[in-house]
């Protein structure tokens, strides 16, 4: 059972979890991918675009590194507005009050996405001035399930983990939770207890 008493901040992941993007992820892959192997006449063992980016890193290639984040940026944005965002989460997001959210509580966001597409899909779902802080793929150099953005975000409201609660919708997410110590939930969860508390969505 969820339960939101003495939590500070509350933390979403994007994609799936806030809305769900309209982005071509194969092709995305692919083409980074294909570039990884071009420039540096190796493989990439492309589990995940973080696994590629990961091995960019290692070979500190930081030009290359923000080169592939320009064509990250470039595919998610191509189809941003159709964009369609979860009601139950964006209902939750406006009124977290009606759940035992306390009035003081900051939101924030830890994604995957980049840093334009955060903007964009908050700003489409007319929730930007909701969101008080936001870590993406740009902002951090290991990405989930590693914690460090929910590091980043514990350390911007100077809160203990205790104090937070973060939401997605992939296992990835959880686990970063919990590398972070902070509690955390699918976010089938939260929209199943919203449907419950309201008849609105």
């Amino acid at each position: 059972m969820i339960s939101f008493k003495g939590k500070k901040i509350i933390v979403f992941d994007l994609d799936g979890t806030v809305v769900r993007l309209a982005a071509d992820w194969p092709s995305l892959k692919n083409e980074l991918c294909n570039l990884y192997a071009q420039l540096y006449n190796d493989g990439c063992d492309f589990a995940s675009i973080s696994a590629c980016l990961s091995k960019i890193i290692e070979r500190e290639d930081w030009v290359e590194l923000d080169n592939f984040f320009d064509i990250i940026r470039t595919y998610e944005m191509k189809n941003i507005t159709q964009n369609n965002p979860i009601k139950e989460t964006i209902f939750f997001i406006k009124h977290k009050e009606k759940f035992g959210v306390d009035t003081s509580a900051k939101m924030a966001i830890f994604s995957l996405n980049t840093r334009k597409t955060i903007e964009t899909s908050l700003s489409l779902a007319r929730i930007t001035e909701f969101i008080h802080f936001y870590v993406g793929r740009e902002d951090v150099r290991h990405w989930k399930p590693e914690p460090e953005g929910l590091l980043k975000i514990k350390k911007h409201f100077n809160v203990s983990e205790e104090k937070m609660i973060y939401f997605g919708d992939l296992e990835k997410d959880l686990l970063a939770g919990k590398n972070a110590g902070v509690e955390s939930y699918y976010i089938e969860d939260l929209l199943a207890l919203v449907k419950k508390v309201s008849d609105v969505v």
